[in-house]
């Protein structure tokens, strides 16, 4: 899953206040080329959505918003095939390694990133990513290269290929791309996919 997720490039992080506007919201991000799809815990009763989800074909269904073990099972068991959380939290971290499930703990120093990659996860969310920039990935990944970065939070289609050029393994974009009607949002995501190709080729 990591690699599938790595592949993909981008995730989209939608909030959203019902399941009818969050429907909305994936299915412009599919229309748009962007599978990787987070669905947070601030949609409300979110984990029904994710059954709803989970044999799509097209998506690939995450947990985001995750504050403790029972929220990390519950998205689990409903379907989600990789959590996120704001922080990194030993009991998500536990329930993620019995349920052979991907997690993603947000970090924001590098004792938190070192304490994430020795509990076994490969891949940390930096987190929030406006308030650190992309040099601060070149930056940790001098000492650690082998941890995968994935920036949320201040990632735009103007700065993301900066962001790519410092070393991150993909991106998770939320609020910069859910601006507009739907098929804004459509437009942005294939804008963001057609970037993201470009500069990995």
């Amino acid at each position: 899953m990591l690699n599938t997720i790595k592949e993909q490039g981008i995730v989209a992080v939608i909030r959203a206040k019902d399941h009818d506007e969050a429907r909305g919201y994936i299915q412009a991000c599919l229309n748009g080329g962007i599978k990787a799809l987070e669905l947070t815990y601030t949609i409300p009763n979110v984990v029904e959505l994710i059954s709803e989800y989970k044999d799509h074909e097209d998506a690939i269904i995450g947990i985001g918003s995750v504050l403790n073990g029972k929220m990390a099972k519950d998205a689990i068991l409903a379907g989600a095939r990789y959590v996120v959380s704001p922080g990194y939290n030993e009991e998500v971290n536990q329930v993620c390694k019995e349920l052979n499930t991907i997690y993603l703990p947000g970090c924001m120093t590098v004792t938190e990133i070192m304490n994430a990659l020795e509990k076994g996860n490969k891949m940390v969310k930096l987190f929030p990513g406006d308030v650190f920039g992309p040099k601060y990935v070149k930056a940790v990944k001098a000492p650690i290269p082998q941890v995968e970065i994935m920036p949320t939070g201040g990632v735009s289609i103007d700065n993301v290929e900066e962001w790519f050029k410092m070393g991150v393994s993909c991106v998770g974009v939320g609020s910069s791309l859910f601006k507009g009607s739907l098929e804004d949002i459509e437009k942005l995501a294939k804008e963001f996919v057609s970037k993201i190709e470009k500069i990995r080729a």
